[in-house]
């Protein structure tokens, strides 16, 4: 059985249940809460809403309403709308979504309350990590996420690999092989012309967030240790230069200097218009992929190359936390609706319509997983599409539940925010440069000022 996390003081627990439920101490029973739950969330990336029908589902059941405020659709917007409400004192917010890189800075903050209980042993323990601050746990893992790596299995295979690379420098190498030939041989048929052009490789190495993942991903694939506070000490040393190192000779090899543009959706245009061999990408884009590729022949997904040293794979971890804000007047409704959603039959439901689910029981073989409590026919939302595995997991279900176990969190610290800034900024402007290590080498201890606050 695992060990409680994040476990309270008896006193202190007894206030904070209080606080949300009632009971445990004597004095005034709290009155009943008035008005809608107020749920602070970004845009439903899935193309089913199914977040939205489960919050449905949980009026339906409980007769408690829920307003949602939809926040800006960036995610830096997001996160300045929700810090400034929380901080002036007049926010309306119980509820709020947030990304997983946020639990530092916002517990800190004073934004959001601790969740005052031990989370149950069925969360994945990468995603435990992301609620877990200053020995508290401040949150519910929600959806989660895990980098991919997509690849033309047709292609491949025409041109004799039968399974994906074991490694970067294996990638790297087959990229350019077998792109190369398949451009010649459209020049040969005459094709050249009509057909677009395929580069080895696409990423998101816009300077914005997945610009930072890559980089990490990078820096960890070349020896760096995920949860080291520092990229300048002991056996970090030139994890981070090299990792920037090999993204920018990727970027000048393998891939269209367009990726120094791309985002998630950008990246995943090129791949399914067949413009690359390989993507690193999201599970969320796949049904994306889907509709104009088919999946198991023309494309598949694996776990994202492994380091040479020790075969490890590692992503970085993605995904939303739900916690109650700090100014909350329902928290007891608010708590409610959490549990609602990060319940087994809920995780189901969002890893069957297009997210990644946070609990292990949701990866079971679909006859022993708990049952996704929406009727398949609520797949259909607000797009007019279906959900694209109703009733069922998605293909990619085992890969994905792989990446999540191995994968990381991004460095946990109040100041991640500016960190990940340096990173864009730095990243962004060697990869435009001409060559030179003087940035790279400036990046460490630049990213080591950000994180400890002095950046």
């Amino acid at each position: 059985m695992r060990t409680p996390r994040g476990a309270l003081p008896a006193t202190l627990l007894c206030l904070t249940l209080t606080a949300a439920v009632g009971g445990c101490a004597s004095g005034p029973e709290p009155g009943p809460e008035k008005g809608p739950i107020v749920f602070a969330t970004g845009s439903d990336l899935s193309s089913t809403g199914v977040r939205q029908d489960l919050i449905e589902a949980f009026e339906r059941r409980t007769g408690r309403s829920v307003r949602i405020v939809k926040l800006p659709d960036t995610a830096d917007g997001q996160r300045s709308q929700l810090l400034a409400a929380g901080q002036s004192g007049n926010s309306d917010y119980d509820v709020l979504n947030l990304d997983v890189a946020w639990t530092a800075e916002f517990a800190e903050a004073g934004v959001i309350r601790p969740w005052g209980t031990a989370l149950d042993g069925d969360f994945l323990d990468s995603v435990v990590k992301t609620v877990d601050h200053d020995g508290k746990i401040w949150g519910v893992p929600f959806n989660s996420d895990a980098g991919l790596l997509y690849y033309r299995k047709d292609l491949l295979h025409e041109y004799g690999y039968d399974q994906p690379p074991s490694n970067w420098g294996e990638l790297k190498n087959v990229a350019g092989q077998v792109a190369d030939a398949y451009n010649r041989r459209l020049a040969r048929e005459g094709k050249g012309a009509k057909a677009p052009k395929m580069y080895g490789m696409v990423a998101q190495l816009r300077p914005y967030e997945g610009l930072t993942v890559n980089t990490l991903e990078s820096a960890w694939a070349n020896g760096g240790d995920p949860d080291a506070p520092s990229f300048t000490k002991g056996e970090q040393v030139g994890a981070l230069q090299q990792g920037v190192a090999d993204v920018k000779d990727r970027l000048d090899s393998i891939m269209p200097h367009e990726a120094t543009a791309m985002d998630e959706t950008e990246s995943r245009r090129w791949f399914a218009d067949g413009r690359a061999l390989f993507m690193r990408n999201w599970p969320v884009e796949y049904a994306s992929v889907a509709e104009k590729l088919t999946p198991g022949k023309q494309f598949a997904v694996a776990e994202l190359p492994a380091r040479p040293t020790d075969g490890k794979r590692m992503s970085v971890l993605g995904g939303q936390n739900l916690a109650i804000s700090a100014g909350s007047r329902r928290p007891a409704g608010a708590r409610a609706l959490i549990e609602a959603l990060t319940s087994p039959g809920s995780e189901r439901c969002l890893l069957e319509r297009g997210f990644a689910a946070t609990r292990d029981s949701s990866y079971r073989e679909a006859a022993k997983a708990p049952a996704c409590p929406l009727p398949p026919e609520r797949g259909e939302h607000g797009t007019g599409r279906r959900a694209p595995w109703p009733g069922q997991e998605p293909p990619y279900t085992r890969t994905l539940y792989a990446a999540l176990r191995a994968a990381q969190p991004r460095p946990r610290s109040a100041h991640y925010q500016t960190f990940s800034k340096v990173v864009q900024i730095r990243v962004s402007e060697y990869l435009n440069s001409r060559g030179g290590t003087a940035i790279a080498d400036a990046l460490a201890r630049e990213a080591d000022e950000a994180l400890s606050g002095r950046g």
